[in-house]
């Protein structure tokens, strides 16, 4: 599923606009924060009234105890937005235009003359945010400053959170000093990592997970997918494996051995074992490929995640023929996905060459997806990437099967000429 911007639509069907709906029932740095304040107070107070409790004092000690801060001159000017902010919006909002400061300065460490164009700044993008429709003009007159210097200031922190969300490193200190286990604060930080921009951050926020939980198969996959180099993504998916299994345990996998998909912890460790499988297709070493791929439908016997189809692929290209006729047999039954239609093409025509079978064969193939010649022949050009979704008979299912069984059929270059003239 794509991201839903803060600006679209809802998914929730409200028609309202994400962030004016469901967008504040996610967890965010705010809520963090709010979650640490309330753990403070009296358990009886707490439990008469919970959402009452965020005051300006409770900010200004937030500010001065609970977030770093890289120069006091940030510190001051987190305490003055307390007080530019204060008669105009809820303490919740003064929170979470903390909280971006907050982030924001210890990124990028910004040297405070006027105060006035970061407070300004701050304000007009909380206010673009919850819909208070503030002016740049306005916000000019109150800071005293010109417009063309809010206007500097916001372009600045829009990369900023766009790299790095709202909360930016402050949701990653929240979170590692918040309550949990170390798994839970690992996957949170996985959580933010996948919503993150940029690679580097990524990154960075898969290497702090493993520090609080090293067997999250989930953080390897995302180093491997942020690698430049395949040989080390390779063995990120390999350490990754590793991880799983130390995570589950011996035991778990012979009492859960063809049921896994069905259970919710097993599925980072079938995710990393197919991209691994994957990996080692594309880097020619089919032998690894088939073992982890065959590994992947013993312990998942409805294959949820469709490593059949590229373990049919690996089959034939290594002329495992007896062993791909089985395997398509065995899950071809009513499966009507391009790859099966178009891999019995190619086994029929290894196991007994052109023959009126074949041309039987190319028929229904184009039946169930007409795209795929055009892009095996190249009379169309494939994308750079797979396409985000699929869908069944339709030119981006072509491109993925094009992309994921080009090295078969690029073993069968005669089949491919018979393919031209038909």
């Amino acid at each position: 599923m794509s991201k839903v911007g803060r600006n679209d639509l809802c998914p929730c069907g409200s028609g309202k606009k994400y962030k004016k709906c469901c967008l504040n029932k996610e967890s965010s740095a705010v809520e963090s924060i709010l979650g640490i304040i309330s753990t403070e107070q009296p358990v009886r107070e707490a439990s008469i009234q919970p959402e009452s409790k965020l005051t300006l004092t409770k900010l200004k000690k937030m500010v001065a105890s609970d977030l770093k801060w890289e120069h006091p001159a940030h510190e001051q000017l987190a305490l003055q937005t307390i007080e530019n902010m204060r008669s105009q919006y809820e303490p919740e909002v003064i929170l979470e235009a903390l909280v971006l400061w907050n982030g924001y300065s210890r990124q990028t460490r910004p040297t405070v003359k006027k105060t006035g164009s970061f407070s300004a700044a701050i304000e007009y993008l909380l206010s673009e945010e919850y819909g208070f429709n503030v002016s740049k003009a306005e916000l000019a007159d109150k800071y005293e400053v010109t417009t063309g210097t809010i206007s500097r200031k916001v372009k600045e922190m829009n990369s900023y959170i766009e790299e790095y969300g709202m909360g930016g490193e402050t949701d990653e200190l929240l979170m590692l000093n918040g309550p949990g286990t170390s798994k839970d604060k690992a996957q949170a930080l996985l959580s933010k990592a996948r919503e993150a921009s940029s690679s580097k951050r990524r990154v960075h926020l898969a290497e702090t997970a493993l520090e609080m939980y090293p067997d999250s198969s989930d953080a390897y996959l995302i180093l491997a997918e942020e690698s430049d180099n395949e040989n080390d993504a390779r063995s990120y998916l390999k350490e990754g494996i590793a991880a799983g299994k130390r995570e589950l345990g011996e035991l778990f996998f012979e009492e859960n051995k063809g049921d896994f998909w069905g259970l919710h912890e097993t599925r980072p460790y079938i995710r990393i074992c197919k991209s691994y499988a994957e990996s080692c297709w594309f880097g020619g070493d089919t032998k690894e490929a088939a073992q982890i791929l065959e590994h992947i439908l013993e312990l998942n016997t409805e294959d949820n995640t469709g490593a059949r189809y590229l373990l049919a692929a690996v089959y034939l290209y290594s002329n495992q023929l007896d062993q791909a006729e089985q395997l398509l047999e065995e899950y071809g039954r009513g499966d009507a996905a391009t790859a099966f239609a178009y891999d019995k093409i190619i086994l029929e025509y290894k196991k007994n060459g052109i023959t009126s079978q074949l041309k039987m064969l190319y028929r229904v193939a184009r039946g169930v997806n007409k795209h795929v010649p055009d892009y095996l022949l190249g009379l169309k050009r494939l994308p750079h990437n797979l396409p985000d979704f699929v869908g069944m008979g339709d030119s981006d299912e072509a491109i993925e099967y094009v992309i994921m069984h080009s090295r078969l059929w690029a073993s069968a270059p005669d089949l491919l000429k018979w393919m031209l003239q038909q």
